[in-house]
């Protein structure tokens, strides 16, 4: 094993492997990038288009016509085979190792070159980067390293490598026009260096423009003026009002390549050493060689560079376009210092003085640990992915959410979910018959009766319409027509609806900031703390124990728990201390299947009440990882699941709970963003729905 890593193949294979891994970690961990959610959106069209056999969508897509389509279209291919209850971070997460793949194969060609330059491109944080999201840049990357390699490697005009550059270009401006550069490498290389005739190059140039216009589907119809508007639409984007708002400096593309700024932007991502200056510098030091000895590449370095200052768009990734030339050169200069470093050591011998040689015991145990080594984290890896499968994701970047903030979740019978954000509410259904993506309803105040953008409740009551529960007062949607219900119609001082439930009556009751009501169908009583035995003025949750003769409401407060005997109408308030429910407000309150009682607190853990006796779950005596409780559901008989946030900082964490053990689901060790839920639902497909407040939704598909 030892020799095979000091030949050739074995360093390439070395190589190839970091690259990948580097690459395969950075598309699990990276946050969604700026232009992924445009990507994906027409991934999904197209994938949509295809199922349906429409390919006169798929040639006159109109969206994003300033790319070609080829690296969507490969990203739809990864939705196509995606089950309808995997989401749109599924979809991702494919696309991402679709670049991954494309990137590392970029490595591989490189690393044939020269296996040092490889290694170089393989750690290089900005090709890492941009080849492991869902960008337009693996691609179009490889093609051009390919045209330029096939050709480096090829040995006469129209051999098998000469055909294959000539399809890797044509590859390349399908995939992305900002490559064009490297068509300065490729005339170099073949009139040069190569010395072919002019007629091969008109050869060569209509086989890549074949390749070309037969990966281009958008160009299939009128050709020459959708290239000339998509080719003038780059013009028009660079003095655009973004550009120009953006205001990069001239310059700014060498403070690309000579820093590393994912190590900035994503410090625990990319947490190895930076080498992207050293990598800059060293391919200064390196044109002298490149001068010598590859003087192809020093055209490339130059062509790229100049396109770079001078193209007035400075987007980061553009920068892709010359740093595998930046590698080459660095690795040159690699080379020059070691040859240096081992003729002095060859005449002075001073590593071979200072640097011990351990016997071979030594070793065989430092093999034999970093097996070890690699064994334990590939065991982790496995259990990692493993408690992460099952989990998808909602975010209002790749989604039609219109925020992240989700405040409130119920489903509804016939499969429809609503949800409640900071940003108006939504209704969403699940894609039917050919239907690729899901159902989007967004509701706000310039499109409905929506009397407040900041959705804080929703549900469903007995007769399907839905009820919102905003800042601003309350609205009745019945799918055509809205009815909006303000403080002075429910008898209260204050309109914000914090908490909306039906009984088993089909009775409405909502929680306010100024106490809660209750309607039926006819007219509203209120509850407040001055017509009632309601201790709190600010109802966060509401809870129904059915009684002969009438309901025992509980409600939770920001200063306790209440109980209302409607039989009776007596009031009981159970006081903390002496009930042991601890300190803090109750967002949520639950009758399970037994018909006993959960109260969710925001300071003293979870409690049972099973009609006689109080039963308390805290991090001091259960798994609990929080006393403050944010939502508490069951979901199958004795199974419940518990949202957690953290008191003295951001986030939060999920449990389940069957009554004697817990399971917590913790970021990193599960595909649970960390993000603090406040809501907990379950969808017709068995989903459960966790509503955060900065990670839009995430859900989980148990294991059957």
């Amino acid at each position: 094993m030892k020799r095979f890593f000091r030949t050739r193949r074995g360093l390439i294979l070395l190589v190839v492997l970091i690259g990948f891994f580097l690459r395969a970690y950075a598309a699990f961990q990276l946050p969604v990038d700026a232009d992924e959610p445009v990507y994906m959106k027409a991934a999904f069209d197209y994938a949509q288009f295809i199922k349906v056999g429409d390919w006169k969508a798929v040639i006159d897509y109109p969206e994003n016509l300033e790319h070609p389509p080829l690296g969507k279209l490969l990203y739809s291919l990864t939705v196509l085979p995606l089950s309808r209850r995997a989401g749109w971070s599924d979809a991702l997460l494919l696309s991402r190792m679709i670049s991954v793949v494309f990137g590392t194969l970029g490595v591989w060609l490189i690393a044939l070159i020269n296996p040092l330059a490889g290694g170089l491109m393989a750690v290089q944080t900005m090709l890492v980067k941009y080849t492991s999201e869902a960008y337009l840049e693996a691609v179009p990357l490889f093609a051009s390293l390919a045209a330029v390699v096939a050709l480096y490697f090829s040995k006469a005009a129209r051999d098998r490598l000469f055909w294959l550059s000539a399809v890797a270009l044509g590859l390349t401006a399908a995939g992305k026009y900002s490559y064009f550069p490297i068509l300065v490498v490729i005339f170099y290389l073949f009139v040069v260096e190569k010395k072919y005739p002019w007629r091969d190059l008109l050869f060569y140039l209509g086989v890549a423009a074949v390749a070309f216009l037969a990966l281009d589907p958008a160009l299939w119809r009128d050709p020459f003026s959708r290239l000339a508007d998509s080719i003038f639409f780059h013009t028009q984007y660079s003095q655009g009002a973004h550009v120009k708002e953006v205001g990069y400096p001239w310059y700014q593309p060498l403070n690309w390549i000579s820093h590393s700024w994912p190590n900035i932007w994503h410090p625990r991502i990319f947490f190895f050493f930076s080498f992207d200056g050293i990598i800059f510098l060293l391919a200064l030091a390196g044109l002298y060689p490149e001068w010598r000895n590859r003087r192809w590449n020093l055209a490339w370095i130059l062509s790229g560079v100049l396109f770079l200052l001078l193209w007035p768009t400075k987007w980061p990734q553009y920068t892709l376009v010359v740093i595998p030339a930046l590698c080459l050169s660095a690795s040159s200069a690699l080379l020059v210092i070691a040859g240096w470093m081992r003729e002095q050591e060859d005449y002075w011998g001073w590593f071979t003085a200072v640097i011990p040689r351990p016997p071979r015991v030594f070793w065989v145990g430092l093999v034999g640990t970093l097996i070890l080594v690699l064994v334990f984290f590939g065991v982790n890896a496995i259990n990692i992915a493993q408690d992460r499968s099952g989990w998808s994701h909602l975010l209002a970047e790749l989604t039609p959410l219109p925020s992240n903030l989700v405040y409130a979740i119920s489903p509804n019978q016939d499969g429809k979910m609503a949800l409640g954000t900071a940003k108006g509410a939504v209704i969403w259904s699940p894609a039917t018959g050919d239907e690729m993506q899901d159902n989007w309803t967004i509701l706000n105040r310039q499109n409905s009766g929506l009397p407040d953008d900041e959705v804080l409740s929703v549900a469903f009551d007995q007769q399907g319409y839905l009820w919102f529960g905003t800042r601003a007062g309350l609205a009745r949607y019945d799918g055509q027509t809205w009815q909006v219900c303000h403080a002075q119609d429910f008898g209260l001082p204050g309109e914000e609806v914090h908490a909306i439930k039906t009984d088993g009556a089909g009775r409405l009751w909502i929680g306010t900031n100024a106490g809660a009501a209750v309607f039926d169908g006819q007219s509203w009583t209120s509850y407040s703390t001055e017509n009632s035995g309601l201790t709190g003025r600010l109802v966060l949750s509401l809870a129904f124990d059915p009684q002969p003769g009438g309901d025992r409401v509980w409600l939770g407060t920001d200063l306790g728990l209440n109980r209302l005997d409607e039989a009776t109408g007596e009031w009981a308030f159970f006081k903390p201390k002496e009930t042991g429910l601890g300190v803090g407000g109750i967002p949520d309150l639950l009758i399970d299947s037994s018909g006993w009682l959960w109260v969710a607190t925001l300071g003293g853990g979870l409690s049972l009440w099973d009609g006689n006796t109080w039963t308390h779950y805290r991090i001091s005596n259960s798994g609990l990882p929080s006393n403050a409780v944010q939502a508490i559901q069951e979901i199958g008989k004795g199974q419940f699941w518990v949202s957690t946030s953290f008191p003295n900082g951001p986030g939060g964490l999920v449990s389940h709970f069957d009554g004697k053990s817990w399971k917590t689901y913790r970021p990193y060790y599960s595909g649970y963003t960390g993000s603090q839920a406040v809501t907990i639902a379950q969808d017709a497909a068995g989903r459960i729905w966790f509503g955060t407040l900065t990670a839009g939704v995430d859900i989980y598909q148990p294991p059957k």
